[in-house]
């Protein structure tokens, strides 16, 4: 059983509404709430198992991850914060309240 394997296993507070999650064909989803929520030695696992160009990825992409959570991993990796979709013009909402 793979490190992530493990995490998905064991850590039902990150899986608590998902079933049979595959650690290949879920692996987006599996970063996010890692990233999201995980614990710094979860973040390793997924960098380790997954890679940095992946998690870069997800960061830059993601639409489930939260401001704080960008900003962060952009720090970390060097990424812009307006290449991410959380801080780009695309992400703004459609109407502007009042």
């Amino acid at each position: 059983m793979t490190d992530i394997e493990q995490i998905i296993n064991q850590d039902k507070r990150l899986f608590w509404d998902k079933t049979g999650i595959n650690s290949e064909s879920d692996k987006y989803v599996i970063a996010e709430r890692i990233l999201e929520w995980g614990t710094e030695k979860e973040v390793r696992t997924v960098l380790s198992c997954y890679g940095k160009d992946f998690v870069r990825r997800v960061v830059t992409e993601s639409r489930n991850l939260s401001p704080k959570t960008v900003n962060y991993f952009s720090v970390i990796f060097g990424i812009p914060r307006e290449s991410t979709r959380c801080f780009s013009d695309a992400s703004r909402p459609i109407w502007r309240p009042y």
